[in-house]
Protein backbone atom coordinates (compact mmCIF):
# COMPACT_ATOMS: atom_id res chain seq x y z
CA UNK A 1 0.00 0.00 0.00
CA UNK A 2 1.61 3.37 -0.75
CA UNK A 3 1.80 5.59 1.98
CA UNK A 4 0.67 9.62 1.49
CA UNK A 5 3.85 10.45 1.76
CA UNK A 6 5.39 8.20 -1.19
CA UNK A 7 1.77 9.87 -3.47
CA UNK A 8 3.27 13.08 -3.06
CA UNK A 9 6.52 12.14 -3.75
CA UNK A 10 5.59 10.16 -6.78
CA UNK A 11 3.20 13.21 -8.36
CA UNK A 12 6.07 15.93 -7.68
CA UNK A 13 8.28 13.53 -9.48
CA UNK A 14 6.17 13.41 -12.69
CA UNK A 15 5.01 17.02 -12.67
CA UNK A 16 8.99 17.63 -12.62
CA UNK A 17 9.50 14.88 -15.38
CA UNK A 18 6.33 17.25 -17.61
CA UNK A 19 7.47 20.54 -16.81
CA UNK A 20 11.12 19.85 -17.35
CA UNK A 21 11.19 16.86 -19.60
CA UNK A 22 13.99 14.40 -18.72
CA UNK A 23 17.03 15.45 -20.31
CA UNK A 24 16.67 18.98 -18.19
CA UNK A 25 16.57 16.74 -14.72
CA UNK A 26 20.28 16.25 -14.27
CA UNK A 27 20.93 19.84 -14.71
CA UNK A 28 18.46 20.52 -12.30
CA UNK A 29 19.74 17.73 -9.72
CA UNK A 30 23.47 19.19 -9.84
CA UNK A 31 21.97 22.94 -9.29
CA UNK A 32 20.34 21.55 -6.24
CA UNK A 33 23.33 19.56 -4.93
CA UNK A 34 25.28 22.61 -5.58
CA UNK A 35 22.31 24.52 -3.71
CA UNK A 36 23.23 22.41 -0.64
CA UNK A 37 26.91 22.15 -1.02
CA UNK A 38 27.13 26.01 -0.32
CA UNK A 39 24.37 25.97 1.69
CA UNK A 40 26.49 23.92 4.31
CA UNK A 41 29.77 25.42 3.96
CA UNK A 42 28.55 28.78 4.96
CA UNK A 43 27.20 27.08 7.97
CA UNK A 44 29.68 25.71 8.79
CA UNK A 45 31.88 28.81 8.56
CA UNK A 46 29.29 30.50 10.72
CA UNK A 47 29.90 28.02 13.18
CA UNK A 48 33.40 27.72 13.27
CA UNK A 49 33.43 31.59 13.43
CA UNK A 50 31.19 31.47 16.61
CA UNK A 51 33.22 29.17 18.37
CA UNK A 52 36.56 31.19 17.65
CA UNK A 53 34.51 34.07 19.40
CA UNK A 54 33.29 31.89 22.25
CA UNK A 55 37.48 31.23 22.75
CA UNK A 56 38.37 34.54 22.51
CA UNK A 57 36.11 35.82 25.05
CA UNK A 58 36.36 33.18 27.15
CA UNK A 59 40.51 34.09 26.85
CA UNK A 60 40.14 37.96 27.62
CA UNK A 61 37.72 36.59 30.74
CA UNK A 62 40.80 34.68 32.11
CA UNK A 63 42.88 37.87 31.08
CA UNK A 64 40.78 40.25 33.35
CA UNK A 65 41.09 37.73 35.86
CA UNK A 66 44.39 37.38 35.92
CA UNK A 67 44.69 41.21 35.90
CA UNK A 68 42.60 41.28 39.07
CA UNK A 69 45.00 39.32 40.37
CA UNK A 70 47.83 41.49 39.66
CA UNK A 71 46.54 44.80 40.91
CA UNK A 72 45.49 42.25 44.32
CA UNK A 73 48.97 41.57 44.71
CA UNK A 74 50.33 44.53 44.31
CA UNK A 75 48.23 46.11 46.89
CA UNK A 76 49.16 43.19 49.20
CA UNK A 77 52.53 44.09 48.79
CA UNK A 78 51.94 47.87 49.72
CA UNK A 79 52.50 49.15 45.80
CA UNK A 80 50.24 52.36 44.60
CA UNK A 81 48.89 51.23 41.33
CA UNK A 82 46.90 54.35 40.66
CA UNK A 83 47.39 55.48 36.97
CA UNK A 84 50.31 53.00 36.54
CA UNK A 85 50.48 50.71 33.42
CA UNK A 86 49.90 46.94 34.71
CA UNK A 87 53.75 47.11 33.29
CA UNK A 88 55.41 48.99 35.87
CA UNK A 89 53.11 47.54 38.36
CA UNK A 90 54.50 44.00 37.58
CA UNK A 91 57.79 45.46 37.14
CA UNK A 92 57.30 46.80 40.54
CA UNK A 93 56.27 43.66 42.16
CA UNK A 94 59.42 41.97 40.78
CA UNK A 95 61.18 44.54 42.24
CA UNK A 96 59.75 44.00 45.64
CA UNK A 97 60.00 40.01 45.38
CA UNK A 98 63.84 40.08 44.48
CA UNK A 99 63.75 42.70 47.39
CA UNK A 100 62.28 40.02 49.85
CA UNK A 101 63.78 37.32 48.97
CA UNK A 102 67.28 38.99 49.27
CA UNK A 103 66.05 39.74 52.90
CA UNK A 104 64.84 36.52 54.08
CA UNK A 105 68.29 34.45 52.31
CA UNK A 106 69.69 36.75 54.74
Amino acid sequence: MITPTELVLIVIAIAILLIWGPSKIPGLARAIGQAIYEFRRSTKGLVEEEEETKKTEKKQELDSKEVEKVYELAKRLGIDTEGKPLSKIVEEIEKKLQEKAKTEAY
